[in-house]
This record gives C-alpha cells, structure tokens and sequence, in this order.
C-alpha cells in the first residue's frame, strides 16, 4: 500500500509549532518577577511595526561570561523581569515592547534575544525569531541545546535543510531535548527519509510516550514504508490522546481506506472536515488575541467553538481566562452554563447553577437561566421552582 502523503496533502498549514518551555533558561530569576508593567497601545503598535533587524548590535564577546543564571543588568532589570511576565500571560506584544527596551539599552542581552526570538514565534513572526534567535547563538553559542525555537522558525518557514541541520545541533548537544527529536522527525519526513523519520520519532516517544503529535506523524512514516497495520496502531494512539486535532482523523481516514475498512474511512473523514473547519475558526480567533490578549469577544467565540468540537479541557482554560478578566461576570456565567450543559459536565453546570442562586437571587436572567438548566435536564420540580422564582421577579430579561 502506498497512501498519499499527508504532508503532500494537507501542506504546511498544519505544521505550527508550540515555542518552546525553554526560555525559562534564559531567564535567570524571571519567574518571581513581578507583574507585568502596563504597556501603552502606542508602545505595543511600536514594538510590533519595529524591525528586529535594526536593534544594536554590542561589541563582539560582548556576553561571553553570559550564563542562563546571570541577572540582567540593573539599568534593564525591570524591563527585563517585566517582559518575561508579559510573555507569561500570553501578551506577546507587550514583551516585545520591553524587550526591545532592554536589548536598546543592553545590546545583543542573550536573555532578551532568547525570550524575544520566542515572543516573535508565538506572534506567528517565524523570520523575525530567527533574526533574534540567531544572534542569541551569536552571543551564547554554548546554549545551543536550548535553541530548538531557531528549528522551528526554519521548518515553519519552509527552510527543512536548515531545519534539519539545526535540529541535528540541538539533540547533539541536548539528547533529551523531546522537541527539537520531533522537529528533526518531521524535517526528514519533509525531505522524503521516511526511515530517518521515523527513528527521530521514536526517540521522541521514548522520551515523552504520550506525545500525541508525534504518534500521528510516525503513523505517516510508516505510511510511507508501507507498513500499514503499525501506522494504524500509532495514528489510533495519537488520536485517542488528542482526540480534538483534525491530523489524526485525516491519517486514520487514508489508513482505513487503505485497509478497505469504508464506514470507518467515512467517519473519520467526516470527522476530520468537522474538526478542521473548526480549528480554522480557532486560529482566527487565537490571532485576534496575539496583539490583544485581553480582548473578550474572540475568547467568547473560542469557548464556544471548543464546546462545539468537544474539548472540554479548552473550553474551560478559555472559560478560565474570561473568569479572570470579568470576575463575577453574569454573562460569563451563562457562557459558562451553556458550555458545560452543552458537555454534559453536569457536575460543573450545577456548580454555576448554585452559584447564580446565589449571586443572582433577584436578577430574572438568572433564574430563567437556572429554569432553562433543569428543564434540559428533566427536572421538572426545579424547573417549575426556578420558573416561579422568574415570575416573583418580574418576567422581563436583562
């Protein structure tokens, strides 16, 4: 059997890359800094229109005795610390603002590349981190093994020889480094060495069993070395870890027709359209938020695309996130009642119910909510409680 090849088919859309825990390193006492200072929109628009091609450059061996343990300077301390938070609550565009501050000051800062380079990839900006991530090998070049972010600017910027060169560093100097094993997979997958692949992915799994993502793209290598019973059982396995992901219900759907399984080929197709145009919304949704993160109408939007694919687990975080924009938010409640009935996490939906009694105890809107809650569940003596509770109230709606 000799199925097309996902990559041939799907493209490189799907082939984003969470940036790496690694900045951490780089770091030094950034995770007790404090809160994040409040940036200016002025500022933000600054730090996303600036070019990190034109930030100074220091002297050469300017940071040699630089270790991922050194303190910033103090004249960029705060700058610096406060940066770090930004990224850390996921407003990439604040960071940047501090961090060019800091590398402006202090140029070619090893931390303030290294935490920039992964602002720039969470911004989706793959060739500005590899600007800074290079000059950040530049300036550090015995960190390499923390570096698998300049391999992922490289594969998603569609550069997989760089990418596997770069890869190939990594692991060398990090052979633990589960990440950079996954990218090295994928890069050799991209250049038609299917067996290199499949190696590379191994290793990630023994390094990290339930990686869902790199079960599916080993499932395609094994496509590839027509091997298709094997590939069936890994794509199964990725799928059942991260049953939300459109990739693997598109390899299941190849593998089943290729197995002459048709019901089964069928429903994972349809599974897959499903969850892909979903998590074309999602991306949608997530891009609004990279320049404003405390936005609430694409995180609304977020909750309730989530709710529609099933995955409770990102419903809730974005849940979460609201909470704690819009603490004691009534209708951050009610968003959160129609998602959890929507679930079926009734333990969770009750929770909101009894919080409404009593938070809400004179608000119409919330008692007709709680009637609408226990009529979806057949309750029908506490949806008449709720119901004459609305009517004490008065009938009309917030």
């Amino acid at each position: 059997m000799k199925a097309p090849s996902l990559i041939a088919l799907l493209g490189s859309a799907l082939l984003a890359f969470d940036a790496p825990l690694v900045p951490s390193r780089a770091q030094g006492a950034a995770p007790q800094s404090p809160a994040a200072r409040e940036v200016s929109a002025e500022a933000r628009a600054d730090a996303l229109r600036a070019d990190p091609r034109s930030l100074p450059r220091a002297q050469s061996g300017a940071w040699a005795q630089w270790t991922p343990q050194s303190p910033p300077p103090d004249a960029v301390r705060a700058s610096f610390a406060s940066g770090v938070r930004a990224y850390q609550e996921g407003d990439y565009a604040a960071a940047l603002a501090e961090l060019q501050s800091v590398l402006r000051t202090a140029p070619d800062h090893p931390g303030a590349l290294y935490q920039g380079a992964a602002a720039y990839f969470r911004l989706r900006r793959y060739g500005d981190c590899a600007v800074l991530a290079e000059r950040f090998l530049e300036a550090a070049p015995s960190e390499v093994g923390a570096t698998q972010v300049l391999g992922h600017a490289y594969y998603t910027l569609g550069e997989y020889e760089r990418a596997l060169a770069h890869y190939g560093r990594v692991v060398a100097a990090a052979p633990t480094s589960v990440e950079a094993w996954r990218g090295l997979g994928l890069s050799r997958l991209r250049l038609g060495d299917a067996s290199g692949a499949l190696a590379a992915l191994d290793k990630t799994l023994e390094l990290r069993p339930q990686h869902s993502d790199a079960l599916v793209w080993r499932a395609q290598a094994l496509i590839d070395l027509e091997r298709p019973t094997e590939a069936l059982e890994s794509a199964l396995r990725g799928r059942d870890l991260a049953p939300f992901e459109p990739r693997a219900w598109f390899v299941l759907g190849e593998l089943f027709a290729a197995l002459e399984r048709p019901e089964d080929a069928a429903a994972a197709r349809a599974r897959f359209v499903e969850l892909s145009r979903i998590d074309q919304q999602v991306r949608a949704q997530e891009a609004l938020l990279l320049s404003d993160p405390r936005a609430v109408d694409p995180r609304v939007r977020l909750v309730r695309l989530h709710t529609a694919a099933g995955d409770g687990e990102s419903a809730r975080e974005n849940l979460a996130r609201l909470e704690r924009l819009l603490p004691a938010s009534f209708d951050v409640g009610l968003l959160a009642l129609e998602a959890h009935t929507a679930l079926g996490d009734h333990a969770a939906a009750e929770a909101v119910v009894a919080e409404f009694e009593k938070r809400f105890e004179k608000e119409p809107a919330a008692w007709a909510a709680i009637e609408g809650y226990w009529r979806s569940r057949g309750d029908e003596d506490r949806m008449r409680r709720a119901a004459d509770r609305r009517k004490a109230l008065g009938v009309g709606e917030r």
